[in-house]
């Protein structure tokens, strides 16, 4: 008996000794959600490259860089650096985030600069090459380039930087002139280069709009320069006012405004005698939003709600999908809130502005979590499970339209269910009223960094906040606008509110802020949401927002 319990007890000891804990660590993949840093113009967090992009002021040392809070997604993410304090960022900053795994990340600091030159009677713009620190700026032809008087100068951080020579010393450029310019107790040496040129005026680039032009034209710095233009084939030109014409040394841009749409022009620019060959251009057609009155709508196949296009209705415009919902009638065999009993997005045939009906976002929720009323261009892509959905923003779009004119009807209340996250910085609680936000963008977003298709390419997951697109900082994004509606009144892109009833019907106008003037779109989003936080499953589950007659303004 005593053998048989030593042999028991080594069995167990031996089958002890063979146990190994062979579960695999859990993938927890930790983010850097925001960043302070002092004297940062902005912070751009990509979550895709886990690069942090710093945009500091050109009078920022990059070597001496303070990081003064830095927030994470996951509780217990372990830097292998300690992030808060100085840091040299004038290389990029590479480390690690740990969870139960290393993740690799950078931090890099922008530093944009603003340079130029100009000397006296210079045509055109100088050609400032930053790589290779040289200056090449053109004069006309018989000018003593040994004898010049610099008119303008900035190669570096504006007010702490030095050079040598002076620039009242600058005079001879025959050669080129070596240029010590010094910042930050570091010197670069620029070398910059005045050439001749027969050329007196000549326009540069015509820039068309719907209904207005952007012409750059080169000519002598300081001399009158006038633009003119007129309709192809008329006999009498039309100068552009003074006040609409902008120089920049010998670099003059005119802002040709009350165009037609889709019709032909002409242009000519004057500078003392000399005047330029003529040259035409077409402005771009003014595009309607396409079923922005919402007249043609179908039930989705089998079911008792509407998807906002009706392919049989014999009108272009109604017959393919533009505006989509989180009802999930997105693409077949796609379920959103419809498929949970859910329907958040009606059609309403008893209030509306224009035509036979309206849209209505109605904010709903099941089982505690909230499902926002939402109406967008684009194309629903699913649920996560039950805990939100995904969807392709944007459709093709090339013109550049001023503004967004659109109705809306918002009624609301309380806060009546708060999410587990919220985005950095918003803290809300059930004593605060839910909002209404409509978001408007133009962009050149590409599917495959967006993460959506080519008709819809901004691929959105609510549940995932990485995957949320601030347009205003979005470098991909054109022009942008925003309207949040809340209970006593409406904010249009950020000002102040302005008092306004909002449970009746009212018209609103959001301008588009443009940050490039040259670059086409290739797609536009426009965005209509109940509850302002709903991407954060937080809002009053019975906000209702109704949107009527959208229409683009040229």
């Amino acid at each position: 008996m005593r053998r048989a319990i030593i042999t028991l007890l080594l069995s167990v000891t031996f089958l002890t000794g063979c146990i190994h804990n062979d579960l695999p660590y859990p993938v927890v993949v930790p983010n850097i959600t925001s960043m302070t840093v002092q004297d940062a113009v902005k912070v751009d967090i990509d979550y895709e490259t886990h690069v942090v992009t710093v945009y500091v002021s050109e009078t920022t040392d990059l070597r001496n860089v303070v990081i003064q809070s830095v927030d994470f997604d996951i509780d217990f993410t372990r830097p292998s650096i300690n992030l808060l304090g100085v840091h040299d960022l004038s290389s990029p900053l590479k480390f690690k985030l740990s969870t139960y795994q290393d993740y690799d990340w950078t931090i890099r600091a922008v530093r944009p600069v603003e340079r130029y030159f100009t000397v006296e009677g210079q045509i055109g713009s100088s050609a400032i090459d930053e790589y290779n620190r040289r200056v090449i700026a053109n004069v006309s032809e018989g000018t003593n380039i040994s004898n010049l008087t610099v008119t303008s100068l900035k190669l570096g951080p504006k007010d702490i930087t030095t050079y040598s020579p002076a620039p009242e010393q600058m005079k001879n450029f025959i050669d080129g002139l070596e240029v010590e310019v010094t910042a930050f107790g570091q010197t670069e040496v620029w070398t910059i280069y005045v050439e001749e040129t027969d050329i007196s005026v000549e326009i540069g680039k015509v820039n068309p709009w719907t209904t207005s032009a952007y012409v750059t034209a080169m000519a002598v710095a300081g001399r009158e320069t006038v633009f003119h233009y007129r309709v192809k084939g008329a006999e009498e030109w039309t100068d552009v006012p003074a006040s609409d014409v902008a120089s920049d040394g010998g670099t003059f841009t005119a802002h040709i405004r009350g165009l037609q749409p889709s019709s032909d022009y002409e242009v000519m620019v004057s500078s003392g005698d000399d005047k330029t060959p003529v040259k035409e251009f077409t402005t771009a057609p003014d595009t309607k939003i396409p079923n922005g009155s919402f007249e043609y709508a179908s039930l989705v196949s089998g079911t008792n709600y509407y998807k906002f296009y009706d392919p049989s209705c014999g009108v272009e415009e109604g017959e393919f999908m533009f505006w989509g919902s989180g009802n999930g009638e997105g693409s077949e065999g796609v379920n959103g809130s419809a498929n949970m009993g859910i329907i958040i997005t009606v059609l309403d045939k008893d209030s509306k502005v224009d035509g036979k009906q309206s849209v209505c976002a109605q904010t709903s929720q099941m089982a505690g979590i909230l499902a926002a009323g939402n109406l967008f261009t684009g194309q629903f892509a699913g649920l996560v499970g039950t805990e939100g959905g995904m969807v392709n923003f944007g459709r093709p779009w090339t013109t550049r339209p001023l503004a967004i004119k659109l109705h809306c009807r918002y009624t609301t209340s309380n806060i009546d269910i708060i999410g587990k996250k919220m985005p950095p910085g918003v803290t809300l609680t059930k004593a605060d009223h839910d909002r209404a936000q409509i978001k408007v963008a133009l962009g050149t977003w590409d599917y495959r960094t967006y993460g959506g298709s080519k008709d819809s390419p901004v691929h959105i997951n609510t549940t995932d906040a990485s995957t949320f697109v601030d347009f205003s900082k979005d470098p991909c994004t054109i022009a942008n606008g925003d309207l949040i509606i809340h209970k006593d009144g409406y904010i249009l892109n950020g000002a102040s509110l302005v008092d306004a009833s909002t449970w009746e019907w009212a018209e609103y106008t959001i301008p588009l802020n443009y940050r490039d003037l040259e670059t086409l779109p290739t797609h536009i989003i426009v965005s209509c949401a109940a509850s302002q936080y709903g991407d954060y499953f937080t809002g009053c589950s019975s906000s209702k927002l109704w949107i009527d007659a959208v229409e683009l303004i040229y």
